[in-house]
């Protein structure tokens, strides 16, 4: 496969599709988050977890990251100033020494406002101290920063008081397990309340992820999330279609 990849990214193979998020008050949208897609010759749209793995061990997600930045940049230029783009990055990319430097060389290159940029990253995207310096140089040029499964896996609430978010984006495991029945239900609802709770109290928005159906929404709204993100309110599109929704 990492033959393949490189001459995805010599072909430019990769896309990008854009799924909407919505303020779950006024059903406005107010960002997109991008979400890469490889379009292969003839296997057709690979998903990300196809060959994210491989493209993390060879070092090739650091190419791929910077090429599907500047799709972004260009395809997003003509938005609405008012709608934000959420990024990807990967550990491995935001762990290298210029990371930073190459994200804001590919923000100033197409005159891209760094206020309408958020840069998204895992729990495990984070660990690193280069990582986390490479977050808190962009946070200081006004980008701003998204903390994105939170409450799945090896969840740290250290890094809620380390380092510098603006975003914290509730795992969509949560957000499903609300519309089960007696005390599972009930508990899942308590967690995401408390993680809404926590994130207002820090000045962060929130966003319930894997929204999907008309419940799911009304408990995340109940619950104090900012935001909802999920196919209830739209899948994945391409960027001139996805822009009309707004």
């Amino acid at each position: 496969m990492v033959r393949e990849l490189r001459e995805a990214l010599d072909d430019h193979q990769f896309e990008v599709l854009y799924q909407p998020q919505v303020n779950l008050h006024s059903s406005a949208i107010t960002s997109y988050e991008a979400l890469l897609r490889w379009r292969h010759p003839l296997r057709g749209l690979i998903e990300p977890q196809d060959f994210m793995r491989s493209a993390e061990s060879s070092g090739l997600i650091i190419p791929i990251g910077l090429q599907a930045l500047d799709m972004i940049c260009v395809q997003t230029a003509t938005w609405p100033s008012h709608l934000s783009v959420a990024v990807n990055f990967s550990p491995r990319q935001l762990a290298t020494p210029h990371a930073a430097a190459e994200i804001l060389d590919a923000l100033h290159s197409s005159d891209t406002p760094h206020n309408r940029v958020i840069v998204e990253v895992t729990e495990l995207g984070v660990v690193g101290r280069h990582a986390a310096k490479t977050l808190r140089i962009l946070h200081g040029e006004g980008i701003r920063i998204a903390l994105d499964d939170f409450g799945a896996g090896f969840a740290s609430f250290s890094a809620l008081s380390e380092l510098p978010l603006d975003i914290l984006k509730i795992d969509q495991s949560l957000i499903w397990s609300t519309g089960l029945d007696g005390d599972a239900g009930d508990r899942a609802f308590i967690v995401v309340e408390s993680i809404a709770d926590i994130a207002r109290k820090l000045g962060f928005e929130s966003i319930a992820e894997g929204v999907e159906t008309p419940d799911h929404a009304a408990s995340a709204l109940r619950a104090g999330c900012d935001l909802g993100q999920g196919y209830y309110f739209g899948k994945p599109l391409p960027a001139t279609t996805a822009v009309t929704m707004a």
